[in-house]
């Protein structure tokens, strides 16, 4: 009888991969989208995102002992979270109680649509560029690092940006005014 071998690319890692670079397509190419078509995707896209991370094998990981590679260094994170900011104008800030900032202060503190997309970015294009090179031995770990920070900081996060995005996919005001913003810009649909 022939043994299979283990493979730790499953169906919940291939899904996750799926989902993960139609999210890092729309960050990616967020420069070239209107900021209507840029929040109805990503409030498509994040929901299906949470789901699948949520799925993925759960996998040790020691932020002492486990290497793994980054891709997506400094100036990437920047770029991508000032497009955003550049897209959503005075839409991409609003305020949370979540922050962990918070138990400094009894007010709300402000935070970035574009800052929290792009810590939710860092962390799935990292792990995607490990399914990308087909490195098995590598992966156990960088998914036990894509869940660990996804329960520390930037599963909150994508929800914190989600809740903000929803707000303006269904505020009339806002849509006007981000449509009045960005005429020259092309929908989401036709990018993908």
């Amino acid at each position: 009888m022939k043994q299979e071998k283990q493979t730790f690319f499953t169906s919940e890692v291939i899904e996750f991969a799926t989902v993960g670079v139609n999210f890092a397509g729309m960050m990616e190419q967020s420069d070239r989208m209107s900021a209507t078509g840029f929040v109805q995707h990503a409030i498509r896209v994040l929901p299906l995102l949470y789901l699948k991370t949520t799925l993925l094998p759960e996998y040790e990981y020691d932020t002492e002992e486990d290497y793994v590679e980054d891709y997506v260094d400094e100036d990437t994170y920047t770029r991508l979270q000032d497009r955003v900011n550049a897209l959503l104008g005075s839409y991409d800030t609003f305020l949370t109680t979540e922050h962990s900032e918070m138990q400094y202060s009894d007010a709300p503190i402000a935070v970035s649509v574009g800052e929290y997309l792009a810590d939710v970015y860092q962390q799935v294009v990292n792990l995607l560029g490990i399914i990308r090179e087909d490195n098995e031995s590598a992966l156990p770990a960088a998914i036990g690092r894509c869940r660990y920070y996804f329960a520390e900081y930037w599963g909150d996060h994508l929800l914190a940006a989600l809740a903000a995005l929803h707000r303006i996919a269904y505020s009339t005001e806002a849509l006007a005014t981000l449509a009045g913003q960005s005429n020259n810009q092309t929908p989401a649909q036709e990018l993908l």
